[in-house]
């Protein structure tokens, strides 16, 4: 059938990953006072290993959002006393963004209520159906990003 979308890849990813998303923000909502995307954001913060500390424009191109979005973003959670804004040492025009405890903590929360509704939105598998589709969504993410490559899109 045409029109069969649950059969087709890209509605599929789209409608669950929309779906784990409207879940997901509705319990960090509930248990943190923080959305997906402020969650998000602290993972991508707290993820970040290079010798300084991110930009708000590296944090934008690193989330896939416009600097302007980040920028509102990070204005709540400094207000919040979830980051904090430091002047660049090395250009003043910059503001190099830094996670704190307390956000730390509340990250470690997102990552168990993630994967309590992981666990849950996949409770019909087994541990080796989850294993393959895990890998299997990975094979798909890499042939995604191939063609990004190829198209020399970033």
């Amino acid at each position: 059938m045409k029109f069969a979308l649950t059969r087709r890849f890209g509605f599929l990813a789209n409608e669950v990953g929309r779906l784990y998303s409207q879940q997901f923000d509705r319990l960090a909502r509930e248990q943190l006072g923080l959305s997906q995307a402020q969650c998000r954001l602290l993972a991508v913060l707290a993820a970040h290993a290079g010798p300084q500390a991110l930009s708000q424009t590296e944090l934008a191109g690193r989330m896939g959002l416009t600097p302007m979005a980040v920028a509102g973003l990070c204005d709540r959670m400094a207000a919040a006393g979830w980051i904090e804004r430091r002047p660049s040492a090395s250009d003043r025009r910059i503001n190099e963004l830094h996670i704190l405890p307390r956000a730390r903590k509340a990250l470690d929360r997102a990552l168990a209520i993630g994967d309590e509704l992981s666990s849950a939105s996949l409770a019909a598998l087994s541990a080796a159906e989850r294993e393959q589709l895990l890998a299997l969504l990975a094979k798909a993410r890499h042939g995604l990003l191939s063609l990004q490559a190829e198209e020399g899109v970033a």
